[in-house]
């Protein structure tokens, strides 16, 4: 189970973008959970699970709400779901070389298409806020209309389309490109 906490952490800046090392990289990293999950992690908190305050530290004593949270922030559901989930530690660690889009750098209105095996296509349109809105889907479960949260999009990774939403109603999380991975163009 240690290796899932430490999974975790690698994921986490990867997510981030950076490695979380000094107090002032805590400070990012609990503006950046809090902005993507609308939860609090305090500084504190995360110092605890990294290891900072006490080297020995493996993750095991952490609080679950704090695991749920920090599985969100990577784009998972919670922390059983994290842990139910094989990541291959040779993909996941190196340079990222695929095209990608932080949708918080697009305008409201812009549309992107996504495609992925075996054939599905869905067209979006970017709400603002991370907040997107189904406009076309083909071949797919899901329906214009449908909302749901996403922060970035990685060519040639699977998306993880969080909080979907169907007439006022929360469905359930969805990954598009699970196997292969999701293509996307900007429609504007």
């Amino acid at each position: 189970m240690a290796d899932k906490y430490e999974e975790l952490r690698r994921l986490t800046e990867r997510v981030l973008g950076m490695a979380v090392r000094t107090p002032r990289d805590y400070e990012v990293l609990s503006a950046r959970i809090f902005e993507k999950t609308r939860q609090r992690l305090s500084v504190s908190t995360l110092k605890r699970f990294w290891g900072y305050v006490d080297k020995d530290y493996d993750g095991s004593k952490a609080r679950l709400s704090t695991l749920d949270i920090l599985a969100e922030y990577v784009g998972f559901q919670d922390w059983p779901s994290f842990c139910k989930t094989e990541i291959d530690a040779e993909e996941d660690s190196g340079t990222i070389v695929n095209r990608f889009l932080f949708v918080r750098d697009l305008e409201v209105g812009t549309h992107i298409q996504l495609a992925w095996v075996p054939d599905r296509q869905l067209t979006i349109r970017y709400e603002g806020e991370e907040l997107f809105t189904v406009v076309e889907s083909v071949r797919g479960k899901l329906r214009p209309g449908d909302t749901f949260h996403c922060s970035q999009i990685v060519e040639g990774m699977p998306l993880m389309l969080l909080k979907v939403v169907r007439d006022g109603q929360y469905v359930s999380n969805y990954i598009c490109g699970k196997t292969q991975g999701v293509t996307f163009m900007v429609k504007d």
